[in-house]
């Protein structure tokens, strides 16, 4: 009586089954599993109740429903016909236009609410049954409203994978935008550096001052330095972004 109390209560007590398993019990269990036989002599370990061994294995997944918190949950996910409910249905069978049944439903509680205002000033004692009647129109509206959720489910799942492909056309655009600024970035950085160098070597090769030949390369090399060394960052810069936006991408 106690369990079933426990059971059926909003908040349960934590399961008592963890005491069951010692370390004397669970080698009775396997050794039972060894033999393929299982004593029917209940196990008593006060102070909670006798049980028997076979009791330790774990049972089967349900398959069709489980009840948990005293809530009966089907396994997989259906919507139950009012009958099965126990609820009266008040729009026809198969194949209709849930708008225009809606609309009906919606008309009858209006008229049943009105109804119920009438009585509550004529007969407040008789206001039960226009209250059943509202909350039986309310559950059938609540029931054709639910046919449309596998509708929806589809419907917010179409538009997730519609953002997602958006998001990733983007993110690719983004990664060829940052790969061709590259190229054209290293081929200007490849322009750039080897032109200082032929006219270098154009100066060694005209009759000029050897002062001035001592000198004019030294400058150049500086400057072709400078110049590969501020393209460097600028191409690792650029490195950087691009692998930045291809992790964006995976």
């Amino acid at each position: 009586m106690a369990e079933q109390q426990a059971t059926g209560s909003a908040w349960p007590d934590p399961p008592y089954l963890y005491k069951r398993y010692t370390k004397e019990n669970l080698e009775r269990l396997q050794q039972a599993k060894k033999t393929g036989e299982f004593p029917e002599i209940p196990i008593s370990q006060p102070p909670e109740p006798d049980f028997l061994l076979a009791s330790l294995e774990p049972p089967q997944p349900p398959s069709d429903a489980y009840t948990i918190f005293d809530q009966r949950w089907q396994v997989h996910e259906q919507l139950q016909p009012l009958s099965e409910l126990g609820v009266k249905q008040l729009f026809p069978s198969g194949q209709i236009d849930r708008i225009q049944e809606l609309k009906k439903l919606n008309r009858t509680l209006i008229t049943q609410y009105l109804d119920l205002l009438d009585i509550l000033v004529k007969d407040p004692e008789q206001y039960g049954d226009r209250i059943e009647n509202i909350s039986t129109i309310f559950i059938n509206m609540h029931h054709i409203l639910n046919e449309y959720r596998p509708h929806q489910a589809r419907e917010t799942l179409r538009l997730l994978m519609e953002n997602q492909i958006a998001k990733k056309k983007q993110l690719a655009a983004d990664l060829r935008r940052k790969s061709k600024e590259t190229l054209e970035m290293l081929q200007k950085f490849g322009v750039e550096t080897t032109k200082p160098l032929l006219e270098m070597d154009k100066k060694d090769s005209s009759d000029m001052d050897i002062v001035d030949i001592k000198e004019e390369p030294g400058e150049t090399k500086d400057i072709v330095m400078e110049e590969t060394d501020k393209k460097e960052s600028e191409a690792e810069q650029l490195h950087q972004n691009l692998i930045s936006t291809v992790d964006n991408i995976v």
